[in-house]
């Protein structure tokens, strides 16, 4: 008899922790999935291209409405790409008037497209540049459910890099990244680049994504980052295809000697500066500066005066060789 209530008790126990296991697997996936909803997926009932609802509340919030640029008045054709995944990934090709070697690709920022970074595109192309502007995965015209805040948008910026290559043996080419798209170039320097890239321009970029979600989650909630981001961050491998602690632009930099201008703003209240100071001391390049622009926020650092002289002044170094 006592054997049998032994076994009843520990039939009870184990009962016990198991669901009490499950039921806490059960909540860390249903909090990392509310979590990579509401940061990464894209759509809405009324709208399926429309940008994660982070960036709806609290980039775009308050009315306020980050306006596309108008298309550059340069020859341009539309360019698609299949990434490894097989999504269908589209872009515009701009032509300069007189046909160079020099080559831009210039990615744009999360939750905006390519239309938002051609006042960057209208300047190289005035410069004697050919362009080439993607809306990354998951943005504007090209496929997509997931932002990956540069983790997979880096392996298709390589692809983009070589469908230069493929059209152009010859180019030399640039890769400038705002925001997202910065740290996507970034992380894009370990993707076995063509040895046509032969510089980087790194805007606003932020050093780590667990960094930058635990400073929002913070700002926007109050939240601490544990246990809410890790929770995240396996249902983003399981979901989303990355992990935003895994993606980590700072170690990317650390084995890239690519020649890299790290721009950022004083005033930016997104990323802070301190990130950019972490970049700058983590690259190895012995080819590598700084543009620090004061009283502009987040992604508007191209509207100060001294931005572009200072871009080319670099980017023309090691494109006219």
């Amino acid at each position: 008899m006592k054997n049998t209530w032994f076994a009843v008790l520990l039939t009870a126990i184990f009962s016990a922790l198991l669901t009490t296991v499950v039921l806490c697997t059960g909540a860390v996936y249903v909090v990392g999935c509310f979590f990579i909803d509401l940061a990464l997926k894209r759509g809405t009932a009324d709208n399926p291209d429309a940008p994660p609802a982070i960036f709806r509340s609290a980039i775009e919030g308050n009315g306020r409405t980050i306006r596309p640029a108008p298309k550059p008045n340069f020859d341009a054709e539309n360019w698609k790409l299949h990434s490894f995944d097989k999504l269908t990934l589209r872009a515009t090709h701009f032509e300069p008037e007189q046909d160079s070697h020099r080559w831009v690709l210039i990615l744009h920022g999360y939750g905006l497209t390519q239309a938002h970074i051609w006042s960057y595109a209208n300047a190289y192309l005035q410069h004697g540049y050919h362009v080439v502007t993607p809306d990354l995965r998951a943005s504007g015209t090209s496929d997509g459910v997931y932002v990956t805040m540069g983790a997979l948008e880096a392996r298709d910026v390589a692809d983009w890099a070589r469908r230069i290559v493929s059209v152009d043996p010859n180019a030399r080419i640039v890769m400038h990244g705002v925001s997202m798209g910065a740290s996507a170039v970034m992380l894009s320097t370990g993707e076995n680049l063509p040895t046509n890239v032969v510089a980087v321009v790194e805007d606003s970029g932020y050093a780590n994504i667990y960094d930058l979600f635990a400073i929002e989650l913070d700002k926007i909630l109050s939240l601490p980052a544990y246990p809410l981001l890790d929770a995240a961050d396996l249902v983003c491998e399981y979901r989303a295809g990355f992990s935003f602690r895994k993606a980590s632009p700072v170690e990317a930099i650390r084995r890239s000697r690519l020649p890299i201008l790290f721009i950022h703003g004083l005033a930016d209240r997104l990323v802070p500066f301190t990130m950019m100071q972490t970049l700058y001391n983590a690259s190895p390049s012995p080819m590598k500066e700084t543009l620090v622009i004061e009283k502009i926020g987040h992604g508007a650092l191209y509207q100060a005066k001294n931005y572009f002289p200072n871009v080319f002044t670099f980017t023309d170094k090691w494109t006219e060789k």
